[in-house]
């Protein structure tokens, strides 16, 4: 996939406030609106944007954030990550190339939801990570590894 200076300034600006308009957004790019426009539906078809949305902080709405790892043979780590992918509580799921399956879960209630949900899952076995402490919270794209890209 093929990303020019352009597109990497869109998804940065946007990446740092998704709220700002097409138009200010050429204003800062010093191009028309109407190119940030369609740049930016090219990357929304392309898949690269997935979407447009606020970013909320799980601890500070009294979420429990936890990781869960599961060791299952290779041969069946797809299968196992697309039946934990089915789970809403399952946020983002990893697979290895040596058959982990990590999983970021995210449930209502400390300690008990993620005893909860780990009893839907029916899974053994499994190690589990409570996040006690979030230390850094960043849902973006490091502009090190976005400027690779071109």
């Amino acid at each position: 996939m093929k990303i020019d200076n352009l597109d990497l300034n869109i998804i940065k600006h946007l990446q740092e406030d998704a709220r700002l308009s097409f138009r200010e957004l050429g204003e800062k790019l010093s191009v028309p609106h109407t190119t940030v426009f369609t740049r930016a539906e090219r990357l929304l078809e392309r898949g690269v944007i997935k979407n447009f949305s606020a970013i909320l902080h799980p601890h500070d709405l009294g979420l429990q954030i936890g990781y869960i790892v599961i060791d299952v043979p290779p041969s069946q780590s797809r299968d196992t990550a697309n039946y934990i992918a089915g789970f809403e509580e399952a946020r983002k799921v990893f697979r290895t190339f040596d058959g982990k399956i990590i999983v970021e879960v995210l449930v209502p209630e400390k300690h008990k939801g993620l005893e909860e949900f780990l009893t839907k899952l029916n899974i053994s076995p499994i190690k589990v990570y409570p996040v006690h402490d979030v230390v850094k919270f960043d849902h973006k794209i490091p502009d090190v590894a976005l400027n690779g890209l071109i």
